[in-house]
């Protein structure tokens, strides 16, 4: 993959974007967790060189300069597929669901 496409990958959808005016720079680093799991099963963005993460309006914001993966921290069944990620800047969206006995949304967990 060459150029930026929408990526998913269990609840996470990684979707080229622009980066918005005042993102604030919140981390830079060759690894981070995309998503978090309760059970440590974690999506993590990799990358040789350094990244940055941004946080605006309580979205998160990647840009990435070179090509990543994006890797599920599982073993054994039910492991999703690493993905190659171009080079762009991404809106990081995490899927929910509704509870129809809850009556609220929340967010997909692995």
């Amino acid at each position: 993959m060459n150029k930026p496409q929408i990526v998913r990958h269990g609840e996470v959808i990684l979707k080229p974007s622009k980066l918005p005016t005042g993102a604030v720079l919140k981390a830079e680093n060759k690894k981070y967790i995309v998503a978090h799991s309760e059970t440590g099963h974690h999506h993590t963005l990799e990358s040789t060189k350094d990244f940055k993460v941004y946080s605006w309006n309580g979205e998160t914001y990647i840009e990435l300069p070179e090509m990543g993966n994006l890797l599920h921290e599982k073993t054994g069944k039910d492991v999703h597929t690493p993905h190659k990620i171009a080079p762009s800047v991404y809106k990081v969206v995490i899927k929910k669901h509704y509870d129809y006995f809850a009556k609220k949304m929340s967010q997909v967990r692995d």
